[in-house]
Order: C-alpha cells, then structure tokens, then sequence
C-alpha cells in the first residue's frame, strides 16, 4: 500500500511518497517516482570532474546544476574574496534545485559549541576544508558568499544514509527568515515547509530559538504558539535541528550516536 502527494511550493516541487516497504520504495525509484530517496549519497558519490578555472568560476553548486552537472559530491567554489574551496553540493534530491552543504554534525558529537551554542552570524569552522559528515562547519566569510547567491535554506536529518524524503525537514527562503543574522528566542518565523517526527505544516510559522552563546538555530517541537504545531509525541524540552541537549529517539536526526544534522543554502533554476 503507498500514498503519494504532490506539493508546489516557490516554484520548487515536492514529490512526497509513504512506502510500506523497502522493495516498494525501490520500485517506485525504478518507475521515475523516487524522489523520496537520492540517487546518489554520501561518500558514494562521484566526485566532480575538474573544471577550467579559468572560463568558470562558480560561487555556488546553482552553476554546476545550470552548467548541466547532476551528480552529488564535492565540487569546488570561489567565495567573494575569489578564493576558491571545496563544498558539497547535492543536485538531485529536489529536482531543479542545487544545495550547498553549510553545517553537518553527528548526534555523538551535539555538545561541541560549533555545534550547540553558536550561531549562523559567528564565525565557527570545523573542517571546512574536508568534508565529515560528523564535524563540519563553513566559516562566516563562505556562509556569507554562499548565503550572497541563494534564495533558500533548508536542514535535513541523517542525508548520507536517508538522502531527503522530506520527513523530520525543514526549508525557507531568505526573504521570509533570514537564519545568518536572526536571533531571537521563541520566535514565530515563516517557512515554506516542515516536517517533524510526521507532524507537517506547509507556509506557516514556526517557534525558532538562536541565541547568541547559547543556542544553535532550531526549533523546540514541545512548545505552541505558532501555527505549526508538533507537540503530539514530543519530549519534554525537545530541540529539532539543532541546541540538541533534549532529544527525541523518534526524531530522525537524534535518533541513535550515528545520525547527522545538515543545514544547506540553495537556490532553485
């Protein structure tokens, strides 16, 4: 048995589909429909073939995708100093969209400050130049060059082993919430679509914390006030996203010591 929805938001398509097994989900893969699972992740990505430097410049994985690139893995951009870096850049899980990876760290390692208490705004590095999928953080000055050429934002749980299947997601523009310079606590802050632990809310507001020293960006799913609401099955002080001190086991990316968080920028063709 599968049930699937079909949702249009900014221009981007979301292709949500519920499997009752793992053998349904590959055959609906097969069958042009699996945008639920990536088509390459992790590790086992290809790498991107060497460009020349010298005709192509790009300031964002949105160039590889224009150019015509449709593979997941490393590339390499040019901030807006002109210097150039690695990044990870994943093309096919939102079809027509290009994400550049900004943040992942792995449930074992949620209390380190890159990762707990500092925010977007504060500059906070950790491996920016080799991607681990358990310790990594972009500098301010990448974020900010990445930030200077996207339109959205998004966090994922667990992409190397899950890819995006929109489940214990989250995703807004720029122009509603911008994540680098808000700091607020217990915000109501816009996004186009979030999912935690099944509870969906699609364009509505959602209870944001960013604290200066104290919180990572995230949201706590025990609270209300905003129009989305998840607390059915929350733990007490429960932190989605990020601020990962109260977690939930059945929330994908604290789920066990090996899951991950993501956070991306990107834009759309």
């Amino acid at each position: 048995m599968a049930f699937k929805t079909i949702v249009v938001l900014s221009g981007i398509i979301l292709l949500v589909i519920a499997m009752s097994t793992a053998a349904d989900d590959q055959s609906q893969h097969k069958r042009g429909l699996g945008v639920l699972t990536v088509g390459c992740k992790g590790d086992s990505c290809p790498t991107a073939k060497k460009q020349s430097q010298d005709t192509f410049r790009p300031t964002s994985c949105l160039d590889y995708l224009l150019r015509g690139d449709s593979t997941c893995g490393m590339y390499r951009l040019y901030d807006s100093a002109g210097n150039s870096y690695p990044a990870y850049c994943d093309l096919k899980s939102e079809p027509g969209t290009a994400w550049t990876l900004v943040m992942s760290w792995g449930n074992m390692y949620r209390k380190l400050p890159a990762f707990l208490k500092i925010p977007f705004k504060y500059n906070a590095p950790v491996n920016e130049n080799a991607l681990y999928w358990n310790l990594y953080r972009l500098s301010l000055a990448r974020m900010k060059s990445l930030q200077s050429h996207s339109t959205h934002w998004r966090a994922t749980c667990s992409y190397p082993t899950h890819g995006v299947d929109f489940r214990d997601y989250v995703r807004g523009n720029f122009k509603d919430f911008n994540i680098v310079d808000f700091l607020g606590a217990g915000k109501c802050m816009k996004v186009e679509y979030v999912n935690i632990r099944g509870h969906m809310g699609i364009h509505l507001t959602a209870r944001f914390w960013q604290v200066a020293n104290t919180y990572t960006l995230h949201i706590d799913s025990s609270h209300s006030g905003c129009k989305f609401d998840p607390r059915s099955g929350a733990v007490s002080s429960e932190d989605n996203f990020g601020y990962h001190l109260q977690i939930n086991p059945k929330f994908r990316c604290t789920e066990g010591p090996h899951s991950t968080t993501q956070w991306w920028f990107g834009a759309h063709l």
